[in-house]
């Protein structure tokens, strides 16, 4: 714990020195204890922090107006979801071309336009079902504690006064995008995926579009959006597949 600490301080010096600026001591052993302290920080703490962080990307982004088409679908979709389930959810709809969609530990779900124009509303279900199963699974969690810790490193760049310091005013805009852009694992993916299916069971939906959801995704290659976050969509959409073959045989 204190090799840390001291890591954190001698980086803030080094680049100190490098950029030929003051240091602030005090702001430096706070960023150092923030490393420390991370990785200790309540579910709690980090939901709240996870609002703050969702209020950012809401201001800087388009969201769509609560009469807009996209808004009015999105709602017909989701419904009382959140009160069904037992979960504090809110939905916005940004208006991007961007396929995407994420979800933040305090239950918010960012869907894109460019998302909703490219899926049917079954398909669109199921990525919604998905990225809820990341909020249920702990998985959005997850990847808000890394960016936490993370963020000790540019507190520590920010403890040092001039042209640095201004990474302290982005603090919860990186934060945001290091955890909606973090990476799952096969299992967190496969888990999410299995939670959106079953999802769509339990609404009535036709758990086919949740194959044919996915390979539309694996159509559009590596290049970004919702894939560079959820890899490989054609071996998850084989998995349901399977999921779909094997209940058939019951």
């Amino acid at each position: 714990m204190k090799f840390k600490l001291v890591t954190s301080l001698a980086l803030s010096i080094a680049l100190c020195l490098t950029w030929a600026c003051e240091l602030d001591t005090s702001r430096a052993i706070s960023a150092g204890m923030t490393l420390i302290s991370a990785a200790a920080v309540s579910d709690g703490q980090l939901k709240e922090e996870s609002r703050n962080m969702r209020a950012v990307g809401d201001r800087e982004a388009k969201v769509a107006a609560a009469n807009s088409n996209y808004v009015k679908r999105l709602d017909r979709l989701t419904g009382s979801l959140g009160k069904d389930l037992g979960l504090d959810l809110n939905f916005k709809v940004y208006l991007t071309d961007e396929i995407n969609a994420n979800a933040t530990p305090d239950g918010s779900i960012r869907v894109y336009s460019g998302l909703m124009d490219y899926m049917n509303d079954e398909e669109l279900f199921f990525v919604i079902g998905h990225e809820i199963g990341h909020v249920v699974n702990g998985d959005a969690l997850d990847a808000m504690r890394v960016a936490y810790t993370s963020a000790g490193l540019r507190q520590g760049a920010a403890s040092m006064s001039g042209a640095a310091a201004s990474l302290t005013d982005s603090v919860l805009g990186d934060l945001l995008e290091t955890a909606i852009n973090a990476q799952f694992s096969q299992k967190q993916e496969s888990e999410a995926d299995e939670y959106g299916y079953n999802l769509m069971k339990v609404y009535g939906k036709n758990p086919a579009s949740a194959v044919s959801a996915l390979n539309k995704l694996a159509a559009l290659g590596s290049g970004g959006g919702f894939l560079s976050s959820h890899p490989d969509g054609a071996r998850r959409a084989k998995n349901i597949e399977k999921m779909i073959s094997d209940e058939g045989k019951r």
